[in-house]
């Protein structure tokens, strides 16, 4: 189409033929003031692009955690989305004039996106999963790797698709106005001069390969971020092959411990509301070290509510509550990290007493045949809720903490569950919220109604 409208057109100054063009783009990479030109302002594009990236993340997370700075930052990164681009040039030519112009449109085009991208990401991580992660023992790197940055990737994957091939039109768009010397803007504005279309047109190609491939650039490096949680995994076994070197006391020798020292979780007269809402009043509980649990009372009267304050995720209106040891808990939610395996689910959560093959042994045995190699996010329900029981059973910590960790399961599949934490207790307290009165049977418990 181009070489037939090329030629019914019959003018090369007003359009310039595909041969004429690909001739201007080959005697344009054998001249060295090209690729002096596309270092000069690529460098230049990609530098204030990246200073910018890093603001605009540094600003929405900003903006996300404190709604004084959201009401703030708002309408300047709104009216930095919405304003006309020719407008903007214009002022900010005025304001910067020809040397701080360039790189103040770059900066304006490319921060918005990284803005949204961190305030979106921030708001809709997975703080469920966060806070079980903690709880376990992982530590702030392990979290961020393998549960915070997942969950983040794509909005950010987003705003570099968004923002980077702009930034380079907006940049050379700002260069055609101030011109400066060298630059690509500078080349154009030439061609420009001299009527040289299939020299404007060359260049116009060359610019939006350029802004292309530095999009796939950045979208790639971003990409090999996508096996942070296997990083994660790593430095958790490292740390614990070092834990294991220095010799730390046994789980035994924790329980006796706890003992004489009184009870690991004691509340008392404990009250919680939402809003106007009152979920617990004057609650009480008392665990001491090697008991079992089973907290049983209707749908909606607060066990959850209660289990998240003996984990410390959730703080109490009133009451007194002391904590003593370390819990490891399965949430009512969902909390696996969905790009690893079950069993390194459970790796990157084990304590350095266990070893890899033994726990991927012991889990072929719990979960259905095949599934401890499948990816969390492939997992049904039901098996997921085994990992998670796994995980928490593996993990270190005085106590075992499970809200309502049978559900989904049928009974069989609930009896072996069931077994498997009495077999890998070892010795713990052990609290365990349930509609099921059978539960207190299967894991010898002692139940308590409020």
């Amino acid at each position: 189409m181009w070489f037939v409208a090329a030629n019914t057109l019959g003018n090369p100054i007003l359009l310039a033929g595909p041969v004429d063009t690909l001739l201007a783009l080959g005697r344009c990479f054998v001249d060295a003031k090209f690729w002096a030109a596309i270092g000069q302002s690529g460098m230049a594009f990609a530098s204030v692009a990246a200073l910018s990236a890093a603001v605009g993340v540094a600003a929405g997370l900003l903006s996300a955690r404190c709604a004084v700075l959201d009401s703030l930052f708002a309408p300047v990164v709104h009216v930095m989305k919405s304003a006309p681009v020719a407008c903007v040039v214009v002022i900010l030519l005025v304001v910067f004039g020809s040397q701080g112009a360039v790189r103040a449109i770059v900066a304006f085009v490319a921060l918005p996106p990284f803005y949204v991208a961190a305030r979106e990401a921030f708001s809709q991580r997975p703080r469920d999963t966060e806070q079980a992660l903690r709880c376990l023992g992982v530590s702030e790197a392990g979290v961020f790797l393998s549960a915070t940055w997942p969950a983040c990737l794509p909005f950010f994957r987003t705003a570099a698709k968004t923002s980077i091939a702009l930034s380079w039109r907006a940049g050379v768009t700002g260069e055609l106005l101030s011109v400066p010397l060298g630059s690509i803007g500078a080349a154009v504005y030439a061609s420009k001069l001299t009527l040289d279309t299939p020299s404007l047109l060359a260049w116009t190609g060359a610019i939006m390969v350029c802004g292309w491939a530095c999009e796939r650039i950045a979208v790639a490096l971003l990409d090999l971020t996508e096996a942070s949680p296997r990083l994660a995994l790593h430095l958790a076994r490292d740390r614990n092959k070092t834990t294991q070197a220095l010799a730390s006391v046994p789980n035994g020798a924790v329980c006796e411990r706890a003992l004489s020292v009184g009870p690991l979780i004691s509340l008392e007269g404990v009250s919680k509301s939402y809003g106007a809402q009152r979920v617990l009043n004057d609650a009480s509980l008392r665990l001491d070290a090697g008991s079992r649990v089973c907290l049983m009372a209707p749908t909606g009267s607060g066990k959850t509510t209660l289990l998240r304050i003996v984990l410390g995720i959730e703080q109490p209106d009133g009451g007194i509550v002391v904590r003593k040891g370390s819990c490891a808990p399965v949430l009512q939610q969902a909390t696996l990290v969905e790009q690893l395996s079950a069993r390194d689910n459970v790796l990157l959560c084990a304590s350095a007493a266990h070893a890899a093959h033994s726990v991927a042994a012991e889990l072929e045995d719990l979960l259905p045949y095949g599934c401890a190699e499948k990816r969390a996010e492939k997992l049904s329900g039901g098996t997921r809720r085994l990992v998670e029981i796994a995980r928490a059973l593996y993990a270190p910590g005085d106590m075992v903490v499970l809200d309502e960790p049978f559900a989904g399961l049928d009974v069989c599949t609930r009896e072996r569950a069931c077994a498997f934490i009495m077999r890998h207790l070892a010795g713990r307290a052990l609290v365990v919220a349930t509609h099921d009165v059978s539960d207190a049977r299967l894991l010898n418990a002692s139940v308590v109604n409020f």
